[in-house]
């Protein structure tokens, strides 16, 4: 589950010269390299395990990636949208619905992707039927600099948990069933209004609050992050906004009466409630309380959740960007090539975040009786070794060509 680098793939800034040369951002690509990890750590970890005692509690998956890694790759599609469309430059109107034309083919060709991964035998929640949707609703955004972006992101990420709130009970009251399995599949497009109540509302990635951080990564894609006191910046705007909005709801939870609600509409108690809230698991029954509100559980929606994981991907994305850059000024050619399994990596999303769920349904019956630990293992050193390999290779991942190959052609067709 930025799109899967597909914008990435193509994703490129305006140097500092202004001379029209372009280069890849680093620490964009190694952020999503990290997110990529992230989500195959959930993807392949419990998030939920039961201690010698028989409590339950978090695995370490959980409690670093769970939620924070996928909205990390959304954030991060925001940005290399924004690069795609000029960075902080702005371009001509010819060029501009070039890049629309592009954008829209990119976000027809991951929905068929989507789908496609969505018939496999995972158990995970794909998440790219989201993104080609999610792609298909910035088009009208591309044209927009930093400071309106920024007002049109914070207005979204702070109303859009309201409407959620409102609208799941309505729409699970309107349609039956109201919702779909884990993944969109392509028999599902015969029921469209449970398909469209699904994407946009009731799923595990609704576009409607999802569709905020998406603006957020455009804003910051605008802002020239290549430099390093901007990266600060945000790095340093992300961890305010991250630890402010987990102290806020550990505040209001701890008011008289929010934990007795959120235990009774979720029928759990404290210990498997506080595990729920680092799981985001089992919280279905939450939006039965108006406390719902102030939770940030993972993909929960609440608007402390969408705060806390868009300020986690800020501040992930400004750190891991000073770092890139401190290698290279320290290291020169060598901190590059000493990136190159993650930065790779991270270039290539859309086709290893695809190969390993293909991995994971071919090679089920070899690797079940594996530890998860070791599993994971296994598929963390095999993306950052396809990722030194692409990056040695200076090629793209085989479906970010094609990607690219396709809506570059389709996107230059009047």
């Amino acid at each position: 589950m930025t799109q899967f680098s597909t914008p990435g793939a193509a994703a490129r800034a305006h140097s500092a010269s202004g001379r029209g040369a372009r280069t890849r951002i680093a620490g964009v690509d190694a952020a999503r390299g990290l997110a990529l990890l992230g989500m195959v750590a959930v993807h392949i970890m419990p998030l939920r395990i039961i201690s010698a005692e028989g409590a339950a509690a978090p695995s370490w998956a959980a409690t670093l990636f769970s939620g924070r890694a996928s909205a990390l790759f959304v954030v991060l599609a925001g940005v290399g949208l924004a690069l795609l469309s000029g960075g902080a430059a702005k371009i001509g109107a010819p060029k501009l619905a070039g890049v629309r034309r592009s954008v829209a083919v990119r976000a027809v060709l991951i929905f068929v992707i989507g789908l496609g991964l969505g018939i496999l035998d995972t158990n995970v929640a794909v998440i790219l039927v989201h993104y080609g949707v999610l792609f298909a609703c910035a088009i009208p955004f591309l044209n927009m600099r930093a400071r309106t972006l920024g007002f049109w992101a914070a207005g979204w990420l702070l109303l859009s948990p309201l409407a959620l709130y409102l609208l799941r009970p309505w729409l699970s009251g309107v349609l039956e069933p109201f919702r779909l399995g884990a993944s969109p599949l392509p028999e599902d497009l015969l029921t469209p209004a449970v398909f469209a109540a699904d994407v946009l509302v009731t799923g595990y990635y609704p576009v409607i609050v999802w569709f905020g951080f998406i603006l957020a990564g455009l804003c910051v894609g605008r802002l020239g992050l290549a430099r390093p006191p901007v990266a600060l910046a945000i790095g340093a705007a992300g961890a305010v906004l991250a630890v402010g909005a987990k102290a806020l709801s550990a505040w209001l939870l701890a008011q008289p009466g929010a934990m007795a609600s959120l235990a009774k509409a979720t029928d759990l108690g404290r210990n498997e409630f506080s595990v729920a809230m680092v799981t985001g698991q089992r919280l279905g029954g939450a939006l039965d309380t108006p406390w719902f509100l102030a939770v940030s559980a993972p993909h929960t929606g609440a608007p402390l959740d969408v705060l806390h994981v868009v300020g986690c991907a800020l501040a992930v994305l400004g750190a891991v960007q000073l770092v890139c850059l401190a290698f290279t000024a320290l290291l020169g050619s060598v901190g590059e090539m000493l990136l190159w399994p993650l930065t790779g990596a991270g270039a290539a999303t859309l086709t290893l975040y695809s190969a390993h769920l293909v991995g994971l349904d071919l090679f089920s019956d070899v690797s079940a009786p594996l530890p998860r630990t070791s599993l994971f293992i296994i598929y963390a050193v095999a993306c950052l070794l396809a990722g030194l390999v692409f990056k040695f290779l200076g090629r793209r991942g085989p479906l970010e060509a094609l990607v690219h190959s396709v809506s570059r052609t389709l996107g230059r067709a009047t």
